[in-house]
């Protein structure tokens, strides 16, 4: 007999039916592949700020404070203890998802009706004149508005952000295409995008005509909240139902390991996508909350490590199975992390391993292997953190089952986590019998930090 490792930490990949999947992770829910190859839980919710009603609320930070723009056209500003303060005026209309942008000194904000300003006191219309607008961006003493259901976009007058004249009008029409996002990059490049193309833009130094148009291709983006620059890069979902990559006039895909789920979404109103760095990993999320998920339920959230090309999922809990993870949007401040809820913000704290009380379960599925041929598993153990996850009083518990030749689950069986104190690093789950291939998933729905660091078998050919 001898210990064989189970790559518990492997990337998962989506584009095979689990059946037949003999390498890579068929699954890792609300967890991480971190730099040693183990898998680590991710951070749980705790209620930070609670607003009013229950519609969706967006983030944004100005001039030290939180903003959160809600659904229903309020918006707030909350101070690092969580006080939320209404600086509703004129509320934000249009419909569309809030998006947000800062000049020297007001803070913008667009969701299909009227640009809305925010200075020192309430909300505002920026200007009359200026269009209906999703999306707003500011650039080099210029305001950029796209004009709803147009390849069209305007800009105020250099520094006067509230005078918008008729003929400050750029087309973008590299394509017969709406535009339909707008984002800044951290070179100054103004991308524009629309269902059928890609277009930058930027400034001209000098002269009546402040911008050109330095190139377009044909890429296209299918969801246009989830455009966000990263890595010196842009990234979104475009026309082929592909997450990839944007630099200059050439794409590269990165979702090339879940491609199969994305084609399959019907429904991407409403995606999104967000930069988000925590505890040392470097994380874009992007979430289709209309999807239908595996588990049967509304609700796709995608947790990819850009650094390193692996793809994980993020999950809620309600009614005994999971859900669309709870968040709406994301920004980080005061060295912190918040998320949207409905009528609320949360905050994303390492301590915390449930979301807001409701369990976060961590769970880990792997392919099914058979490369050992028919074998008897004597002892299946897991290496990870213990000892500091628990208490004296509470011990949380892991769980790990086996599913031989494809056929049912295994019942689970649990082992404690430790004890203050307890640290011996491996926990040992006994035998599972005999089969020729072996799936496994681990699971943990206590509330208690997860390193999960390696999985062996200990086996025993049989026969042939």
């Amino acid at each position: 007999m001898r210990w064989l490792d189970i790559p518990i930490g492997a990337k998962v990949f989506e584009n095979i039916d689990e059946a037949v999947l003999t390498q890579a992770s068929a699954a890792i829910e609300n967890g991480y592949i971190n730099e040693a190859d183990g898998v680590s839980r991710f951070p749980g919710l705790i209620e930070f700020s609670t607003l009013h009603g229950a519609a969706p609320v967006h983030l944004y930070d100005w001039k030290g404070d939180l903003i959160a723009a809600s659904g229903d056209g309020r918006v707030y500003r909350i101070d690092n203890a969580g006080n939320a303060e209404s600086v509703t005026g004129v509320p934000v209309s249009g419909g569309r998802r809030v998006v947000f942008d800062k000049t020297e000194d007001e803070l913008l904000l667009a969701a299909g009706g009227p640009i809305i300003r925010l200075a020192n006191g309430k909300t505002e219309i920026l200007s009359e004149d200026a269009p209906d607008s999703t999306h707003i961006a500011y650039i080099d003493g210029y305001v950029i508005a796209l004009e709803v259901n147009s390849g069209r976009f305007y800009h105020s007058q250099a520094g006067e952000f509230r005078v918008w004249g008729p003929l400050d009008v750029f087309t973008a029409d590299g394509k017969p295409d709406d535009l339909n996002a707008l984002l800044v990059t951290d070179f100054r490049e103004l991308i524009l995008t629309g269902i059928d193309s890609i277009e930058q833009f930027e400034r001209l130094p000098s002269g009546d005509t402040p911008f050109f148009r330095r190139w377009t291709v044909g890429e296209g983006v299918r969801a246009p909240y989830t455009l966000v620059g990263a890595d010196n890069g842009t990234w979104a979902i475009n026309k082929k139902y592909e997450f990839v990559r944007l630099s200059g006039q050439t794409s590269v895909p990165a979702s090339d390991d879940i491609s199969q789920t994305l084609e399959s979404v019907s429904d991407w109103n409403g995606a999104w996508s967000a930069l988000l760095h925590i505890g040392g990993q470097k994380f874009i999320l992007l979430q289709i909350p209309n999807a239908q998920n595996i588990h049967g339920s509304k609700g796709i959230t995608a947790l990819f490590d850009y650094r390193r090309r692996k793809w994980t999922r993020l999950y809620g809990w309600a009614d005994g199975r999971p859900v669309r993870w709870p968040g709406w949007s994301y920004r980080a401040l005061w060295g912190r992390h918040f998320v949207g809820g409905n009528g609320k913000v949360y905050e994303l704290d390492r301590a915390a391993c449930d979301n807001l009380g409701d369990p976060q379960r961590f769970l880990v599925r792997t392919a099914h292997y058979d490369n050992m041929g028919e074998v008897e598993i004597h002892n299946f153990r897991l290496r990870m953190k213990r000892g500091v996850v628990g208490s004296n009083d509470v011990i949380p518990q892991i769980s790990v089952r086996a599913r031989r030749d494809n056929k049912t689950w295994t019942r689970w069986k649990r082992r404690g986590l430790g004890r203050a104190g307890e640290r011996e690093m491996y926990v040992e789950f006994g035998g599972f019998g005999c089969a020729h291939t072996w799936q496994f998933e681990v699971e943990v729905t206590d509330s208690c930090a997860v390193e999960l660091v390696r999985a062996q078998a200990q086996m025993n050919p049989l026969g042939n």
